[in-house]
């Protein structure tokens, strides 16, 4: 209750937290323009623009605080990602050789150099400082800029977000100064709800993970027995302090195996060297209640101090801090270190023995998670043609829920590829292999999505009403592909292939020209991740074979089983 007041009398960073994920969403995009300049088709995170998103949404009452300074930087960040990377690309941004390219990599260094001041004015209050040498290579001069067609839109489309940027983080150091937010007037922002209005929202997440196959209820589940277990254990042990063992057990335990098994032998690790450690100095200091109060406020500030350097090094701290609170009660180091030790082997090897007993493993669901991800991408790609063909105002927020979605679904999909790559489980369904080739697939397809949204037209601008074939085509085939992945068939591009045949591009002018370029990258992006997933003949035959076998056996056990309890009858 102490450290709440003193927190709330004393703010430690006011907006801190908001300011460092705006920061760091213009941070990342400087990132990218600059490895942007070596390698046009590098990948992009968006996990910063994500975080930047979660901490632009406030309650009603921190909408009426907040500063103006932080309305503006996300959306800003988001549309100037697009943009750098369609002047970039050497398909539908500037040449791959020559002037055009020397040119294009000037801009995406200023652009570097701009979103970096900007990001430092966002994060400490001041105001934004640029070179003037990047400002006098964002002047596009009309007569002799060397950029021509879609790359000079985009140069041109890069400049005026740019303003706009440091103009957003300008409006944070001067008073009286409030950017106008980007977009229509009517724009509402991202408003979190408030404790009340959260029960129903908790409420539903509860019911949807009451299912077997969740993996955060099997987790929970695992955690209260192994918690339970623990307990009852160490209580029936001749030791004190019994609750360290379902405590090291909670510390300890993740949703994933590879966490846990690192956390259990950290914390094993940690608590020998801190007891050792602390053991030693009480034995060479002697028992002196004073000094082992003082050398306890060590050990935990020591503790929280390097709690993001490593969970080991934190839990030495945080052992040491026991003993030396114990020693302050009167109680030998005799009594406490083997009740320590004892205790944390116990939780964690219970810890360790849960996972074995009620596994909730993500290589299984791999191929789940690529087809939610390739169907989300698919919803954006066609969201963002459907956008070309008809510039209104509801498609483009159509576009951005897609968009939204499928960022998502690379997050979900990207936690369980990396977990699955450190479970001792033998793959099923996707080898490793075609789970890497499957991803820079999808992300290709996704990075195609993206340029083709640089360029969409304004609302009174041109329209390429070819593009809404293609974007009903593609939903299509992107939706049953996503069913053959779970189902671990080869998924078919005919709709796609047959609607980008169909696209005249004799007629079309120069912006139709640049869509079906793009178009041209999805479909490549989809062919690749077919030849990823895709199963040969020999394949699917051994395939058919299993299934058949285990078919055959279950209805032999069934037959079995019915004989029996008949006879038993």
């Amino acid at each position: 209750m102490t450290q709440a007041v003193l927190i709330l009398l004393f703010p430690i960073r006011r907006w801190g937290a908001h300011r460092d994920a705006l920061a760091d969403a213009l941070a990342a995009v400087a990132d990218y323009a600059r490895r942007l300049r070596h390698d046009p088709t590098a990948p992009f995170d968006p996990e910063p623009l994500r975080t930047a998103r979660d901490a632009a949404a406030v309650t009603p009452s921190q909408a009426r605080t907040r500063p103006h300074v932080l309305h503006g930087p996300r959306g800003v960040a988001e549309r100037i990602r697009p943009v750098v990377a369609a002047l970039a690309d050497p398909d539908v941004g500037a040449p791959a050789e020559g002037p055009g390219r020397d040119r294009a990599r000037e801009l995406l260094d200023a652009a570097a150099d701009v979103l970096d001041a900007a990001a430092r004015s966002m994060r400490r209050g001041t105001p934004a400082e640029v070179r003037p040498e990047s400002t006098d290579v964002l002047r596009v001069d009309e007569e002799h800029e060397v950029l021509e067609g879609p790359a000079r839109r985009a140069a041109e489309r890069l400049v005026e977000l740019l303003g706009e940027a440091l103009e957003i983080a300008g409006s944070g150091c001067a008073r009286g100064r409030t950017p106008t937010p980007p977009g229509p007037a009517d724009a509402q922002f991202l408003v979190r709800p408030t404790m009340l209005r959260l029960v129903p929202v908790v409420v539903r997440a509860v019911r949807r993970e009451l299912r077997p196959d969740s993996p955060v209820f099997r987790h929970a589940v695992r955690l209260a027995a192994v918690a339970t277990l623990g307990y009852l254990i160490a209580a029936r042990l001749p030791l004190g302090h019994g609750y360290w063992a379902p405590i090291a057990s909670v510390m300890v335990m993740r949703p994933d195996f590879h966490q846990t098994y690192a956390r259990a032998v950290a914390r094993l690790a940690g608590t020998l060297a801190g007891v050792a450690l602390a053991t030693g100095m009480v034995r060479a200091l002697g028992p002196d209640a004073h000094l082992s109060g003082g050398l306890a406020v060590v050990a935990a500030g020591l503790s929280y101090a390097l709690n993001r350097t490593g969970y080991a090094y934190s839990q030495s701290f945080t052992a040491a801090y026991v003993v030396f609170l114990l020693g302050m009660g009167g109680q030998a180091w005799e009594q406490t270190v083997p009740e320590r030790v004892v205790l944390t082997l116990l939780g964690g090897a219970l810890a360790m023995l849960a996972y074995v007993v009620f596994p909730a493993w993500e290589t299984p669901r791999l191929a789940g998670r690529l087809a939610d991800w390739l169907a989300a991408n698919g919803r954006y790609a066609a969201a963002v043609l459907r956008d070309y063909a008809e510039p209104t105002r509801e498609h483009h927020a159509d576009m951005r829920r897609a968009l939204l979605a499928s960022r998502e679904a690379r997050a979900a999909w990207q936690e369980a590829y990396d977990r699955a790559r450190q479970e001792p489980v033998r793959p099923r369904g996707l080898t490793s292999r075609e789970a890497e080739e499957a991803q820079e697939a999808l992300k290709g397809f996704g990075r195609a999505a993206m340029l083709m949204e640089s360029h969409i037209p304004r609302t009174d601008g041109r329209v390429v009403p070819e593009a809404e074939r293609f974007a009903e085509a593609l939903e299509t085939d992107t939706r049953k592909a996503a069913s053959a992945v779970r189902e671990h068939r080869n998924p078919d591009w005919g709709h796609v292939e047959e609607a980008l045949h169909a696209w005249e591009d004799s007629a079309a002018g120069d912006g139709s020209l640049v869509v079906r370029r793009e178009a041209e990258l999805q479909k490549r992006a989809l062919e690749d991740l077919a030849t990823a997933v895709s199963r040969t003949p020999l394949e699917r035959d051994v395939g058919s074979a299993r299934e058949e076998q285990r078919v055959r056996a279950a209805v032999a056990a069934e037959g079995d089983g019915s004989g029996t309890a008949h006879r038993g009858g």
